[in-house]
């Protein structure tokens, strides 16, 4: 027998809370806990201690839910959603009081069958569990007295319950509700649209509509009330015309019942307020418990007829349709956050392979074509084939694809296969920060989403006189969510003349928006790894990307010591037991952080490596933060090219960092250790002054020395702590240090190019003075203003100035802003702030930090409460006196100074419990004094370099790049 008894705790809650209208969160806390109890008790009732017979009935209930329903399933998975089931059908039963929805219903009358075979009492025991929150719910219900008022409850429900009580599912198919206002608002434009295109409307017979991804139901309800279907239309679209397919069961089961309230008491006002009759009622054919992106290729047949048969049936009769309308919002997860929160997203060959063919294809040569393969960008794909030759496609969705660099194929395809492609941005950009994020208002989907919002609505009419016609519309800066909302409901429909649509033609690289300047493209590329033609550097690489941040960075070098012998311990001992007896440990976050990588190895039966005191090395992790980091091969997740830039401990180089492609925050940074990926956004790019090689067994060591370079070798010190490189002497020309050749990263060709720009000083131009004007160039505001928008999308060209001294006077900037952001540990500290409580021989523990502010301005709230030229150090110590001209250093999206104030002090990782206390770098760099210190020196580093970028001379582009 399943035990499905609560515990006490568990049952004086709802005692309590029993008559209360408690809030829906909290019930989704024990909802959430009881199912997991279920989980055990049913994976126990068809376990291997189980008897034949339950074993063989899961069985083959799992085939045939994975046959009905194309929905890749696991043990696990069948068992979840028996589990689920168990606690929602009550819930059901109350939104759909007197109508045998559970009973009628193709999936809740398989899952009950099934869990009844196991179990006739668990139902019954479970609903006097959580008898509070099913009163709850009918609590509800008696006040609802419209279609609309239905809805929102249950799409309240369904919001605010599901995501607390389930949220592995959220997290996995990224479920957000769509607000009725954006519903409303597309469900109008497309019958506008059918009108003007086809001379029909959603009323007509025969015209099919599918919303893939339906969730609550909320679409399919919204047309049924809309009044764009004629009364006497509705009972046949009703039965024949309107299709809805959902992968969650939970929200299989909503969209059902939603519809089906919604046709009933449309039933009621056409008879007079005649309910339709209990013995009237059958399940609705509209929704589809499947996987909108599964191949048919892929589906099992099932043998015989049974209770899911209806379900195959419905999806094959969608497939087979003409459908001329899909419209929806489909879900905007790409992948998990990690490899240890095991809730892996699926992969779909035959859609991906139409994704890779058109997509990506057209996209060119792009350095994250990852993102193409997002659900939403698959949503596009996949509904754009079957809409065939002629329909309508609208998508609310993340809004990145219209301006990211990687998606100009997706926009290529979409004008090419479209006659009319409309776009409402509606911004919310969570994402931005300072004025931008101001800009972007409130978000449509309130906290559900950070991306950015879009409508997107695409025609294909193959009769139309124009063919990829794009027009483009966007609401107004600074807007709440409210307002936007407010906005929608205003225009009712993206024809509306208000709105005000303006006609894109994309430029020659697909970009529809921030399109670029051609003259960029005459400018020598600092890509010469991807790049055949002349280029600057041979060589470049992300940042190193651990997958594993609190565990592999640390102000302590002793608690990575700690934290990596216990990671590696746990590892190689679930790898010795795996091999030992094929069991695989439950994961733990505060023992060992997996990885893809690290999964590969040990599929490989692959152990660790001990732990290597050698492989700590100082790094740069946030702009001018340091942090000590394990820089072993086996902990890392991807080195990308950094082995070739900073081989070794101590291995002297410099690199300019940037944003990766597609930021739309430009900004630069030179520094001489290894960097995180994340340093300058997502996906940062080092460009290195040297490259480094192995020269094999035939090097021998013979002395110590500092490699010199020409007239800066002080950038390269500093670089760890205080080893030496070996240097091996010459081979041929090359220099060679502790087995290593190291060579220029910066192509003779390069040099050259920049040479023949300036007759007569060719002598004076190397591979050095191109690297130093290279980086004044990056910071010259006339260049990254002219060309932000190239910037924004691919990496730097570099321009030749029009006089040989203007090209010296960036070389010279470049050289001093070189100084300062290397060695910002080494800067004079800023003298003109005050500093109190600071007493003369202060010890360690006064100088303790744990989270440093600054000041408050009173009567003011968020980002303008911010007094920026106060710190509050800690308790006792203050400085004040900060130059406001500070902030206007910003480096990744913040002010240098922002950066520090952010990092330094003590932080917890939730799921490790690793502790990062940023007060260890004042011992690990011996100086008590060196946060206060730090702040000090960025503060120096942040004026110096404006007064550097300030003097820069005006941008005058050379006869030869024009």
């Amino acid at each position: 027998m399943l035990n499905f008894s609560a515990t006490n705790d568990i049952k004086s809650i709802i005692i309590k809370k029993v008559g209360n209208r408690r809030e829906w969160e909290d019930w989704a806390q024990d909802v959430g806990e009881i199912c997991s109890r279920q989980v055990e008790h049913i994976k126990a009732m068809v376990g291997d201690d189980a008897t034949a017979e339950n074993r063989k009935a899961f069985a083959d209930f799992k085939t045939e839910l994975a046959a009905a329903t194309r929905v890749k399933l696991s043990d696990d998975d069948v068992v979840e959603m028996l589990a689920q089931h168990i606690v929602i059908k009550p819930v059901l039963d109350e939104l759909f009081r007197g109508y045998p929805f559970t009973e009628h219903n193709a999936i809740a009358s398989a899952m009950t069958k099934m869990l009844e075979r196991l179990d006739a009492d668990g139902l019954t025991r479970t609903n006097d569990e959580l008898k509070g929150f099913y009163q709850s719910v009918g609590f509800r219900m008696q006040n609802v007295t419209s279609v609309s008022d239905r809805q929102k409850v249950i799409v309240d429900l369904f919001d605010r319950f599901f995501k607390v009580a389930f949220p592995k599912q959220q997290d996995k198919l990224g479920i957000v509700y769509t607000p009725i206002e954006v519903v409303d608002f597309m469900t109008h434009s497309v019958n506008d649209i059918l009108k003007q295109e086809f001379g029909c409307t959603f009323s007509t017979h025969g015209v099919h509509v599918l919303d893939p991804f339906t969730g609550t139901g909320t679409f399919i309800a919204r047309l049924l009330t809309s009044g764009l279907i004629a009364p006497a239309d509705l009972d046949y679209k009703y039965e024949h015309d309107l299709h809805a397919f959902e992968i969650l069961p939970l929200a299989y089961y909503i969209a059902s019942i939603n519809i089906e309230s919604v046709h009933n008491e449309l039933y009621q006002e056409q008879h007079n307020g005649e309910a339709l009759p209990v013995e009237a009622y059958k399940a609705n054919d509209i929704t589809v418990l499947t996987d909108t992106f599964s191949s048919s290729t892929t589906q099992t047949e099932l043998t015989e007829l049974t209770t899911l048969s209806e379900n195959i049936k419905r999806r094959k009769a969608v497939e087979s349709m003409d459908l001329r309308v899909i419209i929806g919002n489909p879900p905007y997860s790409r992948g998990q956050d990690s490899q240890n929160d095991d809730n892996q997203n699926e992969s779909y060959p035959e859609l991906d392979e139409r994704i890779a063919a058109t997509y990506v294809e057209k996209a060119g040569k792009i350095s994250n074509k990852n993102s193409l393969y997002d659900s939403y960008i698959r949503a596009f794909r996949w509904a754009s084939d079957k809409v065939k030759d002629r329909g309508v496609v609208a998508f609310v969705t993340n809004a990145g694809w219209i301006d990211s660099t990687a998606s100009n194929g997706t926009r290529r395809c979409l004008q090419a296969e479209f006659s009319s492609v409309y776009v409402f941005h509606l911004k919310g950009n969570a994402r931005t920060s300072g004025e931008q994020r101001q800009k972007e208002g409130g978000n449509v989907f309130d906290q559900g989403s950070r991306a950015p919002i879009a409508i997107t609505i695409l025609v294909k009419n193959p009769d139309s006189a124009e063919q990829g016609q794009i027009h483009f519309s966007c609401v107004d800066d600074y807007l709440s969510r409210e307002d936007k909302l407010q906005q929608l409901a205003t225009f009712g429909s993206v024809l509306n003349p208000e709105l005000k649509l303006n006609t894109i033609t994309p430029d020659a690289h697909g970009d529809w928006l921030n399109q670029r300047r051609d003259d960029f493209g005459k400018f020598i590329s600092v890509d010469g790894k991807k790049n055949d033609g002349l280029a600057i550097f041979a060589n470049f690489s992300n940042g190193i990307k651990t997958n594993r941040d609190p565990w592999s960075y640390n102000s302590s070098r002793k608690v990575i010591a700690r934290n990596f012998e216990l990671c590696i311990g746990a590892y190689n001992e679930q790898l010795a037991k795996q091999m030992a007896t094929g069991e695989i440990s439950k994961k733990d976050d505060t023992k060992l952080k997996w990885s893809g990588t690290l999964e590969s190895a040990f599929k490989r039966q692959q152990a660790s490596p001990a732990f290597e005191h050698n492989a700590v090395t100082l790094s740069v992790y946030r702009p001018y933060i340091t942090q000590w980091l394990y820089n072993q091969k086996f902990w890392i997740e991807r080195t990308y090219q950094m082995p070739s830039i900073f081989p070794f401990a101590g291995a002297q180089n410099l690199v300019i960092v940037s944003n990766g492609v597609g930021r739309k925050n430009i900004s630069y940074l030179m520094t001489n250790r290894i960097t995180d990926l994340n340093l300058m956004d997502s996906g940062c790019q080092c460009f290195p002054r040297y490259l480094y090689r192995p020269v094999g067994e035939t090097a021998k060591s013979t002395k110590s020395t500092r490699a010199k370079t020409s007239g800066q070798a002080d950038l390269f010190c500093g670089s760890d702590d205080g080893e030496l490189d070996a240097y091996d002497g010459q081979l041929g020309s090359q220099v060679v240090i502790n087995g290593y050749i190291r060579e220029d990263a910066i192509k003779p060709e390069a040099v050259a190019h920049f040479r023949a720009a300036y007759a007569g000083h060719e002598s004076e131009i190397d591979a050095d003075s191109v690297f130093y004007y290279i980086y004044g160039m990056l910071h010259s505001n006339d260049y990254r203003s002219t060309y932000a928008n190239n910037l924004q999308k691919e990496l730097p060209r570099i321009p030749r100035v029009a006089t040989f001294e203007d090209f010296k006077a960036f070389e010279k900037a470049g050289r001093a802003l070189a100084e300062l952001h290397v060695n910002y540990e080494q800067v004079e500290p800023y003298a003109g702030c005050t500093i109190t409580g600071l007493e003369q021989g202060a010890d360690a523990s006064d100088l303790r930090v744990t989270k440093l502010k600054y000041g408050k301005i009173a009567g003011k709230k968020g980002n303008a409460a911010l007094d920026k030229t106060k710190i509050i150090y800690n308790d006792q110590i203050t400085i004040t006196g900060i130059p406001m001209e500070v902030q206007d250093y910003v480096v990744n999206k913040k002010s240098a100074l922002d950066w520090v104030v952010e990092r330094c002090g003590v932080s917890v990782d939730k799921a490790s419990q690793i502790v990062n206390d940023f007060n260890n770098m004042a011992e690990e760099m011996g100086d008590p004094m060196y946060i206060l210190h730090l702040i000090l020196r960025v503060i120096t580093v942040s004026l110096g370099t404006n007064k550097i970028v300030g003097s820069l001379p005006a941008l005058h582009i050379h006869q030869l790049d024009q």
